[in-house]
């Protein structure tokens, strides 16, 4: 009896040991849902459900994708875009999420800011953009800065208000052991609230992304955004869904990348459950 008791179930704990996990679902049904719309989408154009003249089916899209991808026309729209996001996500970073943490840490800076912020911030940006216009002329200088102006303000907002939810606690351990300033807006108040401004960084990808397209439609002549438009006004639909495409696996790669980066930054915060 006593032997029975002392042995252990040696496969179970082999298994525990090595961190083997069982197989999840969740890939499977990530890749399946999307796949399971675009076939339902396919049923309906062939069948007569929907007009194929206003709404082709994917395959078409994809091949016409294709089609624009091996010409070398799609690369260079992409190109615009992407560089027209990444120029402007760069200008509003550091200094989003350095307003953020000001606003988040001094009373006083909070303060005299604050009402500047919750007045523009509900500003439709769209209307705003004849305005930078006039200031800056019909150039890229008034482009970039409306696809900043879009993310800007909802990263000082999820910046300061992840640094206004710090536990106390943190903040009163790092005074007891007499930590210079530096050191406590360094090494404990920006990495505590690193979760929530990575959060908000998301959030102003996503935005910065729809403000490229925007401007695109209006001030450019190459980039995705004005490929979509240009083709909806030729009633060329089956182009302008192929560019939609383009632009939504472009935010996808832009999102898998920054989920990475994000793994790597905070680190303390573990995988999603």
């Amino acid at each position: 009896m006593s032997e029975a008791v002392g042995q252990a179930p040696a496969k179970p704990l082999r298994g525990l040991a090595r961190g083997v996990k069982p197989p999840r679902p969740e890939l499977a049904f990530s890749i399946l849902s999307p796949l399971a719309l675009l076939l339902l989408w396919e049923l309906c154009s062939r069948s007569g459900v929907f007009d194929e003249r206003i709404l082709p089916a994917p395959t078409v899209v994809f091949a016409t994708l294709v089609e624009l991808a091996r010409e070398g026309d799609l690369w260079e729209h992409v190109g615009q875009t992407t560089w027209r996001f990444a120029l402007g996500m760069l200008l509003v970073t550091v200094p989003g999420i350095f307003l953020g943490l000001c606003m988040g840490m001094f009373r006083w800076c909070r303060v005299l800011v604050q009402p500047i912020v919750t007045l523009i911030y509900p500003l439709p940006r769209i209307a705003l953009f004849p305005l930078f216009l006039i200031l800056l002329g019909l150039n890229e200088k008034s482009n970039i800065l409306m696809i900043a102006l879009g993310p800007f303000f909802t990263m000082v907002i999820s910046t300061m208000g992840g640094v206004l939810n710090i536990d106390p606690i943190y903040k009163d351990v790092a005074k007891s052991f007499e930590t210079r300033p530096r050191d406590l807006y360094l090494r404990v108040m920006l990495p505590a609230a690193m979760p929530v401004i990575m959060s908000g960084v998301h959030i102003s990808i996503g935005l910065a992304l729809m403000s490229t397209t925007a401007v695109e439609y209006l001030n450019a002549e190459k980039g995705l955004g004005y490929l979509i438009w240009q083709s909806w006004q030729i009633l060329s639909l089956k182009l302008s869904l192929a560019a939609l495409l383009a632009a939504g696996i472009m935010g996808a790669v832009v999102f898998a990348l920054f989920q990475r980066l994000e793994r790597h930054l905070i680190p303390w915060q573990g995988p999603a459950r």
